[in-house]
């Protein structure tokens, strides 16, 4: 398929998602119920498979007594990085607000000491956040200065809708970045068109669906990229396909192709995720998922998608206090214990 068999269309300011097909929306946008009827994503569907429907209802945009969920920096980095292999690492610069480094008053007793040591000068670096008397004083008008400065520079943080990083962390994306562009087989892996959501509606259990992978080619290829954080445990195969199973992510990708094929009436030639650990060197893992483990995690997403329906219509979003039953005693433990009774002709009473 060409890259321009289908339209991409972007939204106007206000406008809903009314019709199936790929849209260029920004990922705040594409969280935020932008169909004309209820959406879930690939997030939910997961959170409702590994979790429960209670932990999906509590930070949920229909809950009026939601919980705002807090930003991670897994996943501020996450989309840091997105920009970064999107846009190049030029262009990728004018997609975030990086901060000096960090001031007197934050630095630590070892940092002083090393900057101590190598006869260094501190760094003028960003001011220290306001305290709430700085702020006072500003709003009053009698600011000092370095109370003007630290409130001032905050705010101008705060306003500015790009996403914030520190200098110690855009080198972190830059190394990383280096790294994965000079691998042929992952910039071959994440040279579609990036940031694609694609919407399809199940009629089933009348819901919106938008899945929204990193990369998708019209060709038939779908990759989505993923920063791992080993914390000194080795990073090879076995700690990429635990992150997939502990996270769900054949799900994520089974959704991508279920929407793909719903758009384009064909299902993706190819479905891979990219993984690259923090540490350096870098190093970069690719994992195919087969059509066995999509299938599979097709069935999990409808599943979700029905438990989703019937938790909304209902309004009983339960937790894991509704799965009542017995003790299940692990398997070895059950059969070390027997033959402990075997072995000592004690029998059990």
């Amino acid at each position: 398929m060409a890259h321009d068999a289908f339209e991409i269309r972007t939204l106007g300011d206000g406008e809903k998602i009314t019709e199936p097909g790929f849209y260029n929306i920004p990922l705040e946008q594409h969280h935020s119920q932008c169909c004309d009827g209820v959406s879930v994503t690939s997030g939910i569907l997961r959170k409702l498979e590994l979790e429960t429907p209670a932990d999906v209802w509590l930070t949920h945009k229909l809950n009026p007594d939601r919980i705002e969920r807090k930003q991670t920096d897994a996943l501020r980095l996450g989309r840091i990085m997105a920009a970064y292999i999107e846009h190049g690492p030029e262009a990728a610069r004018h997609h975030v607000l990086v901060l000096p480094g960090v001031s007197k008053k934050e630095m630590t007793i070892a940092e002083m000491f090393e900057l101590a040591r190598s006869g260094g000068a501190p760094k003028s670096g960003r001011p220290s956040r306001p305290t709430f008397e700085q702020v006072q004083r500003y709003v009053d008008g009698n600011p000092t200065p370095a109370g003007r400065k630290s409130v001032e520079f905050w705010k101008a943080v705060e306003d500015d809708p790009r996403d914030e990083v520190t200098a110690e962390e855009w080198g972190l994306i830059q190394s990383m970045g280096n790294v994965l562009l000079k691998d042929p087989a992952a910039c071959a892996a994440l040279g579609g068109i990036p940031e694609i959501t694609m919407a399809f509606k199940d009629e089933i259990n009348d819901l919106w669906c938008l899945a929204r992978p990193d990369q998708v080619s019209f060709d038939g290829f779908v990759s989505d990229f993923k920063k791992v954080s080993t914390q000194g445990r080795p990073f090879d195969y076995r700690a990429c396909d635990r992150k997939i199973t502990d996270y769900g992510y054949h799900m994520q990708m089974s959704f991508a192709c279920e929407a793909f094929q719903s758009l384009t009436g064909e299902w993706p030639d190819q479905v891979g995720l990219i993984f690259q650990t923090d540490q350096p060197p870098h190093h970069v893992i690719l994992r195919a998922v087969d059509d066995e483990e999509l299938q599979l995690g097709v069935f999990q997403n409808q599943r979700s998608r029905r438990l989703f329906r019937e938790c909304l219509d209902s309004g009983n979003w339960f937790g894991p206090g509704e799965d009542v039953g017995a003790y299940q005693m692990p398997a070895w433990y059950r059969e070390r214990l027997i033959e402990q009774i075997q072995i000592g002709g004690v029998a059990a009473e």
